[in-house]
């Protein structure tokens, strides 16, 4: 869809929907915002416009297009030393500290925002026929709007609750439709299966579409940031929670929830098909025709065209590299992502200003799911029933990385 679309999203979408005000009235919807949603599905650009509100909301700095992707959660799991007194508060985990209270706040406040905004579409697009939609609109709608929903109670569980092996707790309040009622609050293990449920049913509508040949090739290909068809076309699936996206999130949802046999069947679907996606190769890093991004083996990604500023606003000091990488010199990673600052490293993955870039709009790409993300599920979730097979594959990523 085009960008100036997108754009507009961000001023109609709050106006048709919720907004998270508080305990009580966090999902009240007012009669005249219900008319508004009466009008905007009244058309098959009405639902993409609504999803794209969604993801409009997911890439924005509260979300994933700052804080739970390269500030706060990664300040929080010491991954780098920010140059800024909020986050030098945050290292600390002081979470009584106001500016890192209204973070949590917003966090929780635009995920279930997001997630009303799934349900609406979910009810409203059961109400339509197939024929409503161009081609396989339909099952492109609903599937979206359950992986998405998935997607956001699964990080509201990882940050919100404890993990399942700890605990199997009363953990977040679960909400499948529209609703004015404050719900109970639900054990981990039972949104998990919720979830699951989600994914496996957001896979079958999706499969017919996004694994055809025209779906694969636009997949792959070398513009798959930046080339649409449309939102009803194969462009772009690689930035929409579609078949590929979907299975890569169940491999991680069923990995969290203990169900390890679900995780590799899903996380396989990447490893072995290395005509799908693979990592940089090695020619392409040798002869510098990489992106520093190393965006081939991205699988699902956002977009925000201030991402790459948003990340410039700090320096991310990294003073463990060789915790990190260990002996692994030749690893591509440690090539591409870091350059030397002083006596330390600094992340520069993100910073894309190359023309050639900026051109395929990987700059304005925020990844969430990589193949690397697969391997190391489909090791973890092999290596009891075939510790050798889970080696081989060990070895295949490492090499594959430049690793010696």
């Amino acid at each position: 869809m085009p960008i100036i679309v997108m754009k507009k999203i961000k001023f109609i979408i709050p106006l048709l929907f919720v907004l998270l005000m508080g305990c009580n009235d966090w999902l009240s919807i007012d009669p005249k915002s219900e008319i508004d949603a009466d009008v905007l599905f009244e058309t098959p650009e009405g639902f993409s416009i609504a999803l794209n509100g969604i993801y409009t909301n997911l890439s924005s700095t509260q979300m994933y297009g700052k804080e739970m992707k390269n500030t706060f959660l990664d300040v929080i799991a010491r991954m780098y030393t920010l140059n800024h007194p909020t986050y030098e508060v945050i290292e600390t985990y002081d979470y009584t500290n106001q500016e890192a209270k209204g973070i949590i706040e917003r966090i929780w406040s635009v995920s279930y925002n997001s997630i009303a905004n799934c349900n609406a579409i979910l009810e409203r697009v059961d109400q339509k026929e197939s024929s409503f939609f161009p081609e396989a609109g339909k099952n492109m709608v609903k599937g979206e709007a359950l992986s998405l929903r998935a997607l956001l109670y699964f990080d509201l569980l990882r940050l919100f609750a404890p993990a399942p092996v700890v605990a199997d707790q009363a953990a977040i309040p679960y909400y499948d439709k529209l609703s004015n009622k404050p719900m109970p609050y639900r054990k981990t293990s039972e949104i998990l299966s919720l979830i699951i449920a989600d994914l496996k049913q957001s896979k079958e509508l999706q499969r017919e579409f996004d694994t055809s040949e025209q779906a694969v090739a636009d997949f792959k290909s070398t513009q798959r940031f930046s080339y649409s068809k449309g939102f009803f076309g194969s462009g772009r699936r690689v930035m929409r929670m579609g078949y590929y996206a979907t299975t890569a999130l169940l491999a991680q949802v069923a990995l969290y929830a203990g169900d390890n046999a679900l995780a590799l069947e899903n996380a396989m679907e990447f490893v072995d098909n290395p005509e799908l996606i693979d990592f940089t190769s090695s020619d392409k890093i040798e002869s510098n025709g990489y992106d520093r991004l190393l965006s081939e083996d991205i699988i699902f990604s956002l977009y925000n065209q201030e991402f790459e500023e948003s990340f410039d606003e700090h320096n991310f000091l990294i003073a463990n590299v060789d915790d990190i990488f260990g002996s692994d010199g030749d690893d591509f990673r440690r090539q591409c992502y870091l350059k030397n600052l002083g006596d330390q490293q600094q992340l520069a993955k993100f910073t894309l200003s190359e023309d050639m870039y900026r051109e395929a709009q990987i700059p304005f790409t925020i990844p969430m799911f990589r193949l690397g993300m697969m391997y190391h599920i489909a090791i973890e979730t092999m290596f009891d029933s075939d510790p050798q097979g889970a080696l081989q594959l060990f070895t295949q990523m490492r090499t594959k990385r430049g690793c010696k």
